[in-house]
């Protein structure tokens, strides 16, 4: 897989939650560099522990604001997030079970992640710019 670069047409405006996200794909290019370095298992499972990690405080963070704000669609929106996490668990699980990690599943990644956030992140992101010139 090439390594994703951020561009703005996925920026949201909300300078920490931005920031955010380029984090999640710098971990996802981490991850990409370490199987494709073939730098051993040790090396890619802690980068899939840490981007899991990541992963939970992000999205807690953004559960956080949209709670803050009273957006209702926060639990479609958590459903979301909490299915993500639970992908990421199964390939956790699977690489730990010796199976190898490709292309495939780090294009799933990216593509998650981008329309995520290009859809559902920008749900809240216009509620949350509405309540603010109210």
């Amino acid at each position: 897989m090439e390594t994703f670069e951020w561009d703005g047409s996925i920026a949201l405006g909300i300078a920490s939650i931005d920031e955010q996200h380029k984090a999640l794909f710098g971990w996802i290019n981490s991850l990409n560099d370490a199987i494709r370095n073939g730098e051993g298992s040790e090396a890619v499972g802690n980068v899939i522990s840490n981007l899991i990690t990541y992963v939970t405080e992000h999205f807690n963070e953004e559960e956080r604001m949209m709670l803050s704000c009273s957006y209702p669609g926060l639990p479609a929106h958590r459903n979301e997030h909490d299915k993500f996490v639970s992908r990421l668990q199964e390939i956790q699980v699977d690489f730990i079970d010796g199976h190898e990690l490709g292309n495939n599943m780090l294009e799933f990644l990216v593509d998650w992640l981008v329309r995520h956030i290009k859809g559902t992140d920008q749900g809240y992101n216009q509620f949350i710019r509405h309540q603010q010139k109210s």
